[in-house]
């Protein structure tokens, strides 16, 4: 005898579980209950961290040694341009003599001129001598009144100045036969020997001068006596002269008037004699001159005088005297 097997249908048991879940509400005749249900919450933030995404550049290994960071060097002093001092002199004498050492009876070894700058190394201990380099290569000394110096605080004395150069003995004086030598002659006296009265005439007043534009030489003189009447004019004397040393043509036929005088600005006279300037040495009046008196007979009659005649002062004035 065959016996059916009957066989289940899984949904049949999912059905029946969810009814006996459902506490059989579906059953006819029951009422659902009613599931209380919680208040809705409010949303509290939290701080969950982010994970990190992951990158393409690997991280470093933990090992590698992070290299320290460099400290930064001091600045280098910049050098400035000042030099340290130092004792300088200038030169103030236009010129001045260089010396081997510190004193006249040194040899001199050089010249230096006004304006001229040294390094001073040394001085005497006197302190009135420099030494200093150099001239012609050579370290020189300098009296100190011939210069100005520099940081004079800085120059110590020379330790080695050189010794004085031995004096020289003069050598003795042997007499010699040697005959002295004649003064020089006096100068010729023009009046000397020359007879008669001799030179009587002596110039007393002047030489005056006018202005009379320099257009020729006015001679206007006046021969006098002061022993008779108080001034007698005298008569028959003349002159002789020269310009720059050439010979003035003064006639002798023109002579002093005795016993009469007239007056010009200056005072009396009683000769007058006019000389043109193409007879003049250099064609004009200005120059200087020399004289002398010339009596009646052509001969002196008084020593040489002289004077200068200014441009354009052409009228000159003397008065003889030969009381």
């Amino acid at each position: 005898m065959y016996r059916t097997k009957l066989r289940v249908s899984p949904f049949l048991f999912l059905l029946i579980g969810a009814l006996f879940l459902g506490g059989c509400s579906l059953l006819p005749g029951a009422e659902p209950t009613a599931t209380p249900t919680s208040a809705v919450g409010e949303l509290v933030p939290t701080w969950t961290p982010t994970p990190l995404l992951p990158t393409d550049t690997p991280a470093p290994p933990t090992d590698t040694p992070v290299p320290p960071t460099p400290i930064p060097a001091e600045p280098t002093p910049v050098p400035t341009d000042t030099p340290p001092p130092a004792a300088r002199m200038t030169i103030t004498n236009q010129v001045a003599n260089v010396r081997s050492g510190p004193g006249t009876n040194y040899a001199v070894i050089g010249s230096v001129n006004q304006g001229m700058q040294f390094d001073v190394t040394g001085k005497n201990p006197a302190g009135d001598w420099f030494q200093f380099c150099c001239v012609n290569g050579e370290v020189g000394w300098m009296f100190s009144q011939l210069a100005t110096l520099e940081n004079a605080q800085l120059v110590a004395v020379v330790a080695d100045i050189p010794a004085p150069p031995p004096t020289a003995v003069p050598a003795p004086v042997v007499p010699t036969n040697t005959p002295v030598p004649a003064p020089p002659p006096a100068a010729a006296n023009p009046c000397a020997n020359i007879g008669g009265d001799g030179c009587k005439f002596r110039v007393t007043g002047g030489p005056a001068f006018g202005n009379n534009g320099g257009g020729e030489l006015k001679l206007q003189l006046f021969f006098m006596h002061s022993g008779v009447d108080g001034g007698q004019p005298q008569g028959s004397y003349f002159i002789a002269l020269e310009k720059d040393g050439q010979r003035v043509p003064v006639s002798d036929s023109v002579r002093s008037i005795a016993l009469q005088a007239n007056q010009n600005q200056f005072g009396r006279y009683n000769y007058e004699f006019k000389v043109r300037l193409d007879q003049l040495p250099g064609n004009n009046v200005a120059g200087n001159y020399r004289g002398w008196v010339l009596d009646g007979n052509g001969e002196r009659d008084s020593q040489d005088f002289s004077f200068s005649v200014p441009d354009g002062q052409g009228e000159v004035w003397i008065q003889f005297d030969q009381g």
